[in-house]
């Protein structure tokens, strides 16, 4: 969203103190940032207004104002930051002495609090003497709190930023559309994670994990139904939901089905194509089944590498011979873990970097090595893999769009299955086998809401749909029938909604005051309302008497304009092009804001998870669930999960990441 160029309250330098409630402050100097701010009423709760983007932010005697200074100087969107850090800028400076620095330390306590939410520090750390030691260096006036009100501090930014992202779901003219898991800690307590994704007003993909709550056992479809319905309530998003994303197991099938059974009514399009399996649960489903079929080769290699490293005096044998071969010196080598198959890749292709050093390793410390036979079957399956293991890095993917990719992703894997170079391996011919019975099974009738999202791509169009259903070998034209009417039907639900929401209107400020200037003489207001009923009769009146060109929708203009070329290795932004073409397409890029906003995968999960699994350390087991829920939520509003982070190994599991969770129904 583009900031508000040089607000007026902001360049204003005055000292003047503005009350609100004179009762009490009269004889105050105003704070500036209430230059900026007002105070309404609302639901009779006094609030502290933002004039510019109408933020609604609490509003407590004697809790300062540092959370309103916050709002001004980093979060609002209307405002430039150059018109930031020219507030930002009178907090810090005296009027009397522009050379001394003004020190707030209700604004340092909250810094303190982003900086442990955002470093992941224990409570306890506050207390730490090195801790103290430095702040009081470094502020002596200051007085170091201890963890409970860190933690409060913690927790105030967070219903701080809940309100601002709560006020963000409000105004969005989009949809959303949600990821859930969930995740068994170290402590065997169970959380959903939520995750929302939507695309901005920018055109600009966004999520934000909105819920991180403990569930109880037994985690039945109700648990997983009533997680995700009260996520939904507390942040009004039942109107709002587009698609929901989860592993394909059981459970998730059965609780999305009443979910939709009680919600439907409420939800857009009455939840038709709700459910979305994640494509990176149903690819490790493919995969296990595979590996059944070369355990053996499998084992030995993972049986050597729980050798090496059970002890730290084996794993610096180990390292000593790997010195000695001139490769790099590992802390530990990684074993996979049970239900995921990409880890099992893992493990294989680093065993395959060390081959030699684990094969003298075990015949200097007379353990079993993997024969020559089981090895080559280890090379073949990992250059197998390796083509899965791309998938799975599409299929997760938060950055950016992956819903209008998912049937050419789809094609590519039926393409490696079915490659012939296997039938040279008769292990990896029955792997792909068994794999592509499963890819028959689980990807020849995609959810409708993706092809949609491949249509929405303006280099592929309904073309590559005809070309998928003939490529697997489905009947074209029934599929193409179903998809153009479910295509049409949508259109004309989006059509409604741009309708509603760029109709013309008179508003009831607009009539008052026109009936005021009429009896006060004038009447400029009275002729800017006549004018829009002018316009809006003119619109109707063309709108009728349009030729048969003109009454071509958007929608067939669209599919009947030719693709656009995107070579292969073109890195095409698919949201940047309908932001250069929402004018000339206002209903489809509605539309492709929430189609491409669809995620195909719950990996974006896997990042709150591994920060939970280090809150959650053994030092801080006694952290309450919505303690743990602030510090997740919050690190993701204020600074995000970078790729290091999602890719650590996770303390804990997630729930449904097994094989026995497919649907067989």
């Amino acid at each position: 969203m583009e900031g508000v160029s040089a607000v007026p309250e902001l360049v204003a330098e005055s000292h003047e103190s503005m009350s609100i409630d004179q009762s009490s402050r009269s004889s105050k100097k105003r704070a500036k940032v209430w230059e900026h701010i007002e105070s309404e009423v609302v639901d009779g709760i006094e609030k502290a207004i933002c004039k510019y983007c109408r933020t609604q932010l609490s509003l407590v005697a004697g809790k300062g104002t540092s959370h309103l200074n916050r709002h001004i100087g980093y979060h609002c969107p209307q405002i430039t930051q150059e018109d930031r850090d020219r507030f930002l800028a009178t907090l810090k400076s005296k009027p009397s002495d522009g050379d001394q620095v003004i020190f707030d330390p209700v604004v340092f306590r909250g810094l303190i609090a982003k900086y442990f939410i955002s470093a992941e520090i224990a409570f306890r750390k506050a207390e730490d003497p090195a801790w103290k030691e430095m702040i009081n260096y470094c502020q002596p006036s200051f007085r170091v709190v201890g963890r409970q009100s860190v933690r409060a501090d913690c927790l105030l930014l967070y219903e701080e930023e809940k309100l601002m992202l709560s006020d963000q779901f409000s105004k969005l003219k989009s949809h959303v559309s949600l990821t859930a898991d969930l995740w068994s800690s170290n402590q065997n307590l169970g959380y959903l994670g939520v995750t929302a994704h939507f695309v901005d007003e920018e055109f600009e993909l966004q999520k934000k994990i909105i819920s991180f709550k403990q569930i109880s056992f037994p985690h039945t479809s109700y648990a997983v139904q009533d997680g995700i319905t009260s996520c939904l309530v507390e942040w009004d998003l039942v109107g709002q939901l587009f698609t929901l994303t989860l592993d394909n197991a059981s459970v998730n099938n059965r609780a999305v089905k009443d979910m939709r059974d009680a919600l439907g009514s409420e939800m857009f399009f009455r939840g038709e194509h709700l459910h979305v399996r994640c494509a990176a649960h149903v690819l490790n489903i493919m995969v296990q089944a595979g590996l059944k079929v070369i355990p053996h080769s499998v084992l030995r290699v993972r049986d050597i590498i729980k050798v090496v490293t059970s002890t730290p005096s084996r794993m610096q044998t180990f390292n000593t011979i790997v010195q000695t071969l001139g490769l790099k010196v590992k802390s530990g080598l990684v074993l996979d873990v049970p239900h995921r198959w990409n880890s099992t890749y893992d493990m294989l292709n680093e065993a395959l970097k060390y081959k030699v050093a684990l094969n003298r390793y075990a015949t200097e410390q007379h353990h079993e090595a993997p024969s020559d036979y089981e090895w080559a079957n280890v090379e073949a399956l990992h250059g197998f893999l390796q083509e899965f293991s791309e998938a799975t890095k599409a299929f997760s993917a938060d950055r950016h769009p992956t819903a209008h990719l998912f049937l050419k992703m789809l094609l590519a894997i039926r393409d490696v299955l079915l490659d012939e170079t296997w039938n040279t391996n008769e292990l990896l011919n029955e792997l792909a086998d068994k794999m592509h019975t499963k890819f028959q099974k689980y990807w020849t009738n995609p959810n409708i809401a993706l092809l949609i999202a491949a249509v929405l791509d303006p280099s592929m169009k309904t073309d590559f749909i005809k070309f998928y259903f003939h490529t697997i070998g489905e009947h074209v034209d029934l599929k193409m029938r179903e998809l153009k009417r479910y295509l049409k039907k949508y259109y004309q639900e989006y059509e409604k909604i741009v309708r509603i929401n760029n109709l013309p209107a008179v508003n009831v400020s607009d009539e008052q005051a026109m009936s005021e200037s009429v009896e006060s003489g004038t009447s400029s207001l009275g002729l800017v309302c006549g004018k829009r009923r002018v316009e809006f009769a003119f619109a109707q009146f063309a709108s009728q008497n349009s030729d048969a060109r003109s009454e071509r929708s958007e929608l067939d203009i669209y599919l009947e304009d030719p693709r656009i070329l995107v070579r292969s290795d073109e890195n095409f932004n698919v949201l940047a092009w309908w932001k250069k073409n929402s004018d000339a397409y206002p209903v489809l890029s509605l539309m492709a804001r929430d189609f491409l906003a669809i995620p195909v995968s719950t990996v974006s999960s896997e990042s709150a998870f591994s920060a939970a699994g280090r809150i959650l350390g053994k030092d801080r087991t006694s952290l309450s669930p919505e303690t743990l829920e602030a510090l997740i939520c919050t690190k993701d509003w204020l600074i995000g999960f970078n790729d290091e982070e999602e890719g650590e190994p996770m303390s804990g599991k997630r729930m449904f990441g097994s094989d026995d969770d497919e649907d067989d129904e």
